[in-house]
């Protein structure tokens, strides 16, 4: 139950204030007689015409709102209780009379209520439109700044238009019968635009009607409650307590006090100390005390003023309304900032207002930055819904905006002009708009200028006046130092190339081109080629000014673009519009010059990259050459054909870098048959070689098998030219024979010997081991034939001999079994190999070889021994195995009767 009470309290408790507003605690809270005044904001969820709570007090709210309280920002005025009984309800009754005064007065020198007043358990409480001090604290701040709030101090203009405002708002109580009855320095408030506004109407009389009665009030003071529920004796008029008389002329003695008062830091003239009998004594003195040498300091003009209004009779004061011309507000600053109020503005004819703006423009600078911020720009700002009056209230807002901080500019200024950017009637709007481009570069960031700015200038580019056109145009160049490459490139860019296609206007076509010529800078080699050189290739006119203007933008593009465009798009371009009729002799000659320049760039860059692609393909060459001869010597492929390897498998340096005398050493010690060697790529020749050296190396198409003897097999050469044998025969120099690529990869591993385990004999010892002296027959790797080492095509082997009926097929030119075209070399003795004979191709063409020498008459083939599973002289398999063996002496005479290789 305790739980549930405490919420209900806390619900009751709630006022519609609370639940609108959120307080903002980093503004300081100020006081005003009791009430304590804090800055609070509405609440994101809250309608501004919402009208919460119930009762009347929801009535209430509803019909302030519908009275223009839809204020984001107000000030929220609350006085907790702390007085328990009689004092209690006294100060309640005093400060709910106030409220309520302020509620129902609507005038523009009265502070304007925006929530009526909320009573709860504990407070009280309503808002008012924002507020920043009373007029005590902003006396008292050029003492202690911490006793003031900020923005309160006061100048001698400012001083002369608060006076003004509240003898107005005074003219107002009293045309309408009634008296304030308690003016002083906590009465008079100052607002956010710096405009004094009075309150505090505790006190408030109603005058005596002809048919009402006298109004009861009272001059006596309790000491026993707070002094603010009573008059200030300081300001009260002595007629009260010597005449006890009620009538306006109090107030305007009350004003003369407040005069006084601030122009002496928050002191009245008198200190009555709250007793009748100081008033008395005080208003006796009133006629000395204007002489007195402490009241000089005042100064004369604010003398005369006091002197008609501190007098101890009403009837020598002058009215509300007379107290307005006096002499002290004979200031051309203070009469225009009555002017500019919005009452006495809006009763003025539009000559009168067009010649009071153009005026205040004039003496601007006679006004100091913080008034002309706090006073001036508001009601400026406020005078801007009318449109006909823009081109007058535009430069007096830019001549004040130049003064403010960048974010005061963004949060009060830039708000109202944005509404303007798009309106084009009349075109002056946009023309002093874009000719403080430069104001609103300086006062906003790059993304709020980029977001909120640059529409004015797309707007005034879509405009029917050309002469918005080019101001905008004109601002460009400005814009590309300041604006993102991507926004140059995709907005602006965009929109200025739009302009420069659909206009006819020729300085509007010139001004674009200007645009062009200042973007270049910003845009991409991409961008350029393929949107603005095509751009300016439709341009139909042969206006000189037009074309040097896009001569000028060629020059300037030819520093970016490749030498593919220029020769492709733009000399072309230029050679059509140096051909103009118009144009001067100077002219052309300014385009035959870039012409030329622009020839010899494309010329020598041209060059350049033919010679730079010369010289790859002829290191790619060189590579693949060096490659394939390394290859053939069988090193490998060594980078960029380098030559001069060690022993070691290492670079010589000196033969690496050249030049030097080691590489020098390393060619005298070449050997004499070298280049034969770099032509025989699979290392052939080495079957002839004469060194002592055993050959390490098996030929590469013959494979290596151990005989069925257990002797090394002796190893046939294919397609090898004549060696210089154990006979001591000379051998036929490789270096005659052609050079040929090698056989394919896969080729070459197919046909590789197997491994084996035993050391390979060299050529020499397997002919000087052979049993088989007499003769020896070299077969030619499958897929090549003649003694060209050039692959055979398969349609150029040679026919089969016809079989013979008489017997098997001895034919040793057969096609071997594995289907690998070969023609088969004829037998010889081993001490006559047959030289190298030339062959003719399917082609019809004969490859190159030394001339044939007189073959030498065939010999019967003798018994050599092969390796297993291959007999005769050419490589085929012998009989299966696990064939019957032919019966011994069945073979007759010829020991190859009984052999068929086919069988």
């Amino acid at each position: 139950m305790a739980s549930f009470l405490s919420q209900a309290s806390s619900y009751f408790g709630r006022t519609h204030i609370a639940s609108t507003y959120t307080i903002d605690d980093a503004v300081p809270a100020v006081h005003a007689g009791l009430w304590k005044i804090q800055r609070a904001s509405r609440k994101a969820s809250a309608a501004p015409a919402a009208a919460a709570g119930a009762g009347a007090s929801g009535s209430a709210a509803a019909s302030a709102s519908s009275n223009g309280s839809g204020r984001d920002v107000v000030s929220v005025w609350s006085h907790a209780f702390t007085a328990r009984g009689q004092e209690r309800v006294a100060v309640a009754e005093m400060l709910k009379k106030e409220a309520a005064s302020l509620t129902r007065l609507r005038h523009p020198c009265v502070l304007e209520t925006v929530e009526p007043l909320e009573e709860t358990r504990s407070e009280l409480i309503f808002a008012t439109e924002p507020v920043l001090a009373p007029l005590s604290a902003a006396l008292l701040s050029g003492e202690s700044a911490g006793r003031a709030a900020d923005g309160v101090q006061l100048d001698e203009v400012e001083i002369q238009k608060g006076v003004l405002q509240v003898a107005r708002a005074l003219e107002f109580l009293h045309t309408a019968k009634m008296v304030h009855g308690n003016l002083n320095t906590d009465a008079v408030l100052i607002n956010a635009k710096g405009d004094w506004k009075l309150a505090g109407f505790s006190f408030l009389t109603p005058l005596a009607g002809a048919n009402s009665a006298a109004p009861a009030w009272s001059l006596d003071y309790d000491p026993s409650l707070p002094p603010q529920l009573s008059r200030d004796f300081n300001y009260v008029a002595p007629e009260y307590a010597l005449d006890e008389r009620l009538e306006p002329a109090n107030d305007m003695y009350s004003l003369g006090c407040l005069v006084f008062a601030i122009h002496s830091r928050g002191s009245p003239p008198f200190r009555n100390r709250n007793a009748i009998t100081n008033i008395r004594a005080n208003a006796e003195e009133l006629g000395t005390k204007l002489g007195d040498p402490a009241w000089a300091r005042l100064g004369k003009d604010v003398l005369e003023l006091l002197s008609t209004l501190l007098t101890r009779f009403p009837g020598a004061r002058p009215s509300a309304a007379e107290f307005q011309n006096s002499q002290y507000f004979n200031n051309v600053l203070v009469r225009t900032l009555k002017f500019m109020e919005r009452d006495n503005f809006a009763g003025r004819t539009k000559e009168e207002r067009v010649q009071f703006l153009k005026g205040l423009l004039k003496i601007m600078d006679q006004f100091s930055h913080r008034l002309q911020h706090r006073k001036v720009l508001p009601a400026l700002l406020e005078l801007m819904n009318d449109r006909t009056l823009l081109p007058f209230i535009l430069p007096n807002v830019f001549v004040i905006s130049q003064n403010l901080s960048s974010i005061e500019f963004t949060s009060n200024v830039l708000p109202r002009l944005k509404p303007l950017f798009s309106v084009q009637d009349p075109p002056q709007n946009q023309l002093i708009l874009l000719d403080q481009i430069e104001l609103f570069v300086t006062k906003t960031t790059p993304p709020i200028f980029r977001e909120e700015v640059t529409p004015l200038l797309y707007s005034a580019l879509e405009a029917e006046q050309v002469m918005v056109q080019e101001r905008a145009l004109q601002t460009v160049p400005r814009l590309c130092e300041i604006l993102e490459f991507s926004h140059v490139k995709e907005v602006l860019f965009p929109n200025i190339a739009k302009l420069f296609s659909k206009t006819k206007v020729l300085s509007c076509k010139i001004s674009t081109l200007m645009c062009f010529h200042s973007m270049i800078g910003v845009l991409d080699k991409f961008t350029l080629t393929e949107k603005l050189v095509p751009i300016l290739a439709r341009v139909k006119t042969r206006e000189p000014s037009v074309m040097i203007a896009i001569l000028a933008v060629h020059e300037a593009m030819a520093k970016k673009v490749d030498r593919e465009t220029l020769a492709v798009a733009i000399i072309p371009q230029l050679w059509a519009m140096s051909m103009g009729a118009q144009l001067t002799a100077d002219q052309f000659q300014r385009f035959m010059k870039t012409v030329r320049e622009m020839g010899e760039r494309v010329e020598k860059e041209h060059m350049l990259h033919l010679r730079e692609q010369r010289n790859m393909q002829e290191h790619t060459e060189s590579y693949v050459g060096a490659g394939a001869n390394g290859r053939a010597a069988g090193g490998g492929s060594l980078g960029g054909g380098v030559t001069g390897i060690g022993s070691s498998g290492e670079i010589d340096f000196a033969t690496l870098v050249g030049g030097g005398p080691t590489s020098s050493a390393a060619r005298a010690e070449v050997p004499r048959d070298a280049a034969a060697t770099s032509a025989d790529p699979f290392g052939w020749d080495d079957l002839g070689s004469t060194s002592n050296t055993p050959a390490a190396v098996t030929p590469a198409l013959t494979p290596s098998h151990t005989g069925s003897l257990g002797r090394p097999a002796a190893v046939t050469p294919a397609l090898t030219p004549s060696h210089t044998g154990t006979l001591g025969r000379p051998a036929a120099t490789s270096a005659a024979l052609p050079a040929f690529a090698a056989p394919p990869l896969a080729t070459r591993s197919a046909l590789a010997p197997p491994p084996s385990s035993s050391p390979r004999p060299s050529l020499q010892a397997a002919y000087s081991s052979s049993s088989l002296g007499g003769s020896s027959t070299s077969a030619a790797p499958p897929g090549w034939a003649g003694s060209t080492l050039a692959p055979a095509p398969r349609n150029s082997l040679p026919p089969a001999a016809p079989a013979s009926t008489s017997g098997p097929n001895y034919n040793l030119n057969l096609e071997p079994a594995s289907g690998f075209g070969s023609t088969a070399l004829a037998p010889s003795s081993f001490g006559s190999l047959p030289p190298l004979q030339p062959q003719t191709s399917s082609l019809g063409f004969s490859s190159l070889a030394p001339a044939p020498a007189p073959a030498a008459p065939p010999k019967a083939p003798a018994a050599l021994s092969g390796p297993p599973g291959w007999g005769g002289a050419v490589l085929q398999p012998t009989a299966r195995a696990g064939s019957s063996a032919p019966k011994a002496g069945a073979a007759g005479n010829n020991a190859w009767d009984d052999f068929d290789p086919l069988r």
